[in-house]
């Protein structure tokens, strides 16, 4: 025969419910702090702690700079004398003989737009206040000869004579 079940206890085999606060509780919050309190904050201590702990975790690979290059061609009779610098750089003088070219190149930062060349010349030999000019550049591969966005300077006829112009080819 079973043993007899005591009075406090349910016919169904199950202990009785606990209320919070009870002897021998420990999964109340309102009472005494919890062991999973406890290494709840010692977890949250350690995942939000200081800078270099944060240091340890893996580097991710760094993109490479895109480069962009501009090439300035010289279709007159005449050397052409200009300066040319590209974002906050200082202007740098160029002088490109007739026939020749020079190229621009600069480095920029991937996922950012392409930069422009900031071109100054005077468009003929009496004029005092020179042309300056925003030139969009192409982006290239460096170990290539690709010589990007192409720039050319012609001469021009005008009511005031001759004059020079920069055109994108």
């Amino acid at each position: 025969m079973p043993p007899p079940i005591p009075a406090d206890r349910p016919r169904t085999g199950r202990p009785p419910l606990q209320v919070c606060g009870g002897p021998g509780n420990v999964n109340c919050t309102s009472g005494r702090p919890t062991v999973w309190v406890a290494c709840t904050l010692v977890v949250l201590a350690f995942v939000a702690g200081p800078a270099p702990a944060q240091s340890l975790r893996p580097a991710y690979p760094v993109a490479p700079p895109a480069y962009a290059r501009v090439t300035i061609t010289n279709q007159t009779d005449m050397a052409i004398v200009f300066h040319a610098h590209w974002g906050a750089e200082e202007p740098r003088r160029y002088v490109v003989e007739p026939g020749r070219a020079v190229t621009l190149e600069t480095t920029f930062a991937p996922l950012t737009p392409k930069p422009e060349v900031t071109v100054t010349y005077r468009i003929g030999r009496w004029y005092r206040r020179p042309d300056v000019l925003s030139l969009p550049s192409g982006h290239v591969d460096p170990n290539t000869d690709n010589p990007g966005r192409v720039y050319d300077f012609y001469e021009q006829r005008s009511n005031a004579g001759e004059v020079v112009t920069l055109t994108a080819r």
